[in-house]
């Protein structure tokens, strides 16, 4: 098992900060997510992707995959990553793009919660994880507000600490939007799930 990240870029043109990249760690492009890491002056491991909207990249090793497939090619590089034995997971360029692929991108990052993995999709104003029976802490010199909402079923056990609506052994459903806009009160959070699973949305300053 590696303890590095696998830093994995997709094709949205929202703005991307730029990754804390270091040594051990892998960094994919996804498709036309080179050209986002080019401009930020990153240099990629590899790019894979079909490369139906974009050119590959020169200099790089390349995965190309058939247009016609079932799956994306963010979650082809997800793949990459799992083989090469990474548990944790830096998703960017992952939302703002289409809304289909943003959409796709939350079920990516909710079943690699289901199996296990630490993953985290990181925007321009937001950072998006996802809980599966498990627990979350949040400094809050990140953002002051934080949407907690159960995904793809209901979720219970759900308690929230440090935060303005607390929730002790709760219960959220996932056609009830009861957890957006809590906010931080100034000190460390923690968020808990003991069946189910949470998205939990917190905004960055």
């Amino acid at each position: 098992m590696r303890r590095g990240i696998c830093h994995i870029f997709g094709a949205s043109p929202e703005f991307v900060p730029v990754p804390d990249i270091k040594p051990g760690d892998l960094c994919i492009a996804a498709d036309g997510g080179w050209q986002t890491l080019e401009k930020l002056g990153v240099s990629s491991d590899m790019a894979i992707g079909d490369f139906d909207s974009s050119l590959p990249p020169e200099g790089i090793p390349i995965a190309r995959l058939d247009p016609v497939k079932d799956i994306t090619d963010l979650y082809a590089a997800i793949q990459i990553g799992k083989e090469r034995s990474f548990r944790s997971f830096r998703l960017y360029g992952a939302l703002g793009g289409s809304w289909g692929h943003s959409a796709a991108n939350l079920q990516i990052l909710a079943g690699l919660a289901k199996e296990g993995y630490n993953a985290i999709i990181l925007a321009e104003n937001a950072r998006v994880y996802a809980l599966r029976n498990n627990h979350l802490l949040l400094s809050a010199l990140h953002g002051r507000r934080v949407s907690i909402l159960a995904f793809g079923g209901s979720a219970s056990g759900v308690t929230l600490k440090g935060m303005r609506y607390p929730l002790h052994d709760a219960e959220l459903d996932c056609f009830f939007p009861l957890g957006v806009s809590n906010e931080l009160t100034g000190e460390a959070a923690e968020i808990a799930v003991a069946h189910g699973t949470l998205l939990v949305i917190q905004e960055v300053l």
